[in-house]
């Protein structure tokens, strides 16, 4: 298991990855699905054999990851936080992806009220 101590743990970042005023209501520590590398915070997840989640390849979605984890860790992936409602910015989610987010699969994720749109961050005030 790696070391988990971070010095700057009080410090936070906003990143607008949940956006509009629907909160998420709905949030599962799930399994995550083994792999290489760190899925980041924003990815796209589907329901994938025997209760865990993967990455969505498709249109159906069930959830957004809500912390970067690394899927080759055993111990980091078993309880993932995935929301499993409410509003997020598509821009973010892109990102995390490196792809776009067909309509297909912001058609899907509302009807598991999971909304994807594009939110542009406020303008900072002077």
């Amino acid at each position: 298991m790696r070391n988990l101590y971070k010095k700057d743990v009080d410090l936070t970042t906003v990143d607008n990855l949940v956006s509009g005023t629907l909160v998420p209501c709905k949030v599962i520590a799930a399994p995550l699905s083994a792999g290489t590398g760190i899925l980041p915070r924003g990815t796209l997840l589907t329901a994938a054999a025997g209760g865990s989640y993967g990455k969505a390849t498709g249109t159906d979605v069930h959830g957004v990851l809500l912390l970067d984890i690394d899927i080759s860790d055993a111990d980091e992936r078993v309880g993932a936080p995935i929301a499993c409602s409410g509003e997020f910015n598509q821009n973010k989610i892109e990102e995390a992806m490196d792809a776009t987010v067909a309509i297909g699969t912001i058609l899907n994720g509302r009807a598991r009220q999971i909304y994807i749109a594009p939110m542009e961050p406020a303008p900072e005030s002077f």
